[in-house]
């Protein structure tokens, strides 16, 4: 299975862009400083990208099989 874990970096990156994309958004998007609403976007979009990288890793906790060699 591919990793996805480099997907924990795209919320990082978005944090420390949001400053620099609010000199080039308008001021107010839905009646809320832009700022807000790309921080608030991120915050749904980072427990997202956790969840689908928690569901690639399988179950890493459950005990192991019988047949396993370990």
């Amino acid at each position: 299975m591919k990793s996805v874990k480099w997907l924990a970096a795209l919320p990082v990156i978005a944090f420390f862009s949001g400053g620099w994309l609010t000199g080039h958004m308008p001021t107010f998007v839905l009646g809320m400083p832009f700022l807000m609403v790309w921080n608030v976007a991120w915050l749904v979009l980072t427990s997202l990208i956790m969840v689908a990288i928690a569901r690639s890793e399988g179950d890493l906790d459950a005990a192991p099989h019988a047949g396993d060699a370990r």
